[in-house]
């Protein structure tokens, strides 16, 4: 059973990212798929265009930061560092060994999440590393028993963020609070926007009733 299970996710990973190879060229589309080696690693394996990875390094570095490929791949680390974070049980921040750049028309950053514990109750996972391309959207995969096996989209609504909690062995999402307040402050600014002309004519007629 075990077997079939783990052949199951194989076929799965295989179809997410020959489904990803037809469209490397669009540098707004990434995948990220979390596994588990036989040897009981732990892997984040980032995908996307080359292109995706130019246009952030350029946009926040500019291009006079690297002069060789390897150059490069500094940069890119460094930005990896300060835009993926793993939290979970609520207070955990997963750390990251040191990650492996594979450059090319669909480029890769593989690396191992350390400190994962045996037991997880909460989920948390951003990754903004693609925030500053519109239309960006990472789909997100994880391969390891006991995670949700649902894929999740991060883009731009979302905050390139998944936050998930594990209730009666179901793993849901949980908004996060500022994006609550996000969208209960746009409904609030909706309903003040349809009110406005109805408290404008009442209080015009009383007004014009005094005079």
């Amino acid at each position: 059973m075990h077997y079939k299970i783990k052949k199951q996710w194989f076929f799965m990973l295989i179809m997410i990212i020959t489904s990803f190879s037809g469209r490397a060229h669009q540098p707004d589309l990434s995948t990220a798929v979390l596994s588990k080696t036989d040897t009981g690693k732990y892997i984040l394996q980032i995908t996307t265009s080359l292109s995706a990875f130019e246009g952030e390094i350029d946009y926040l570095y500019s291009k006079n930061r690297y002069k060789t490929p390897e150059d490069f791949k500094k940069l890119v680390v460094d930005h990896f560092n300060k835009n993926v974070f793993f939290i979970v049980n609520e207070k955990d921040t997963l750390k990251f060994g040191q990650p492996l750049i594979i450059l090319g028309h669909e480029s890769k950053l593989i690396v191992e999440v350390l400190n994962i514990p045996k037991d997880i109750n909460t989920f948390y996972f951003k990754n903004a590393m693609f925030k500053d391309m519109p239309h960006n959207q990472m789909a997100m995969i994880m391969l390891v028993d006991g995670f949700p096996k649902a894929q999740y989209v991060l883009e731009n609504t979302n905050e390139q963020t998944i936050q998930l909690q594990l209730e009666k062995g179901t793993w849901i999402t949980v908004e996060k609070t500022e994006l609550v307040i996000q969208k209960y402050s746009l409904i609030f600014f909706f309903l003040v926007l349809i009110m406005t002309p109805w408290f404008y004519v009442n209080y015009s007629d009383k007004i014009y009733l005094k005079i």
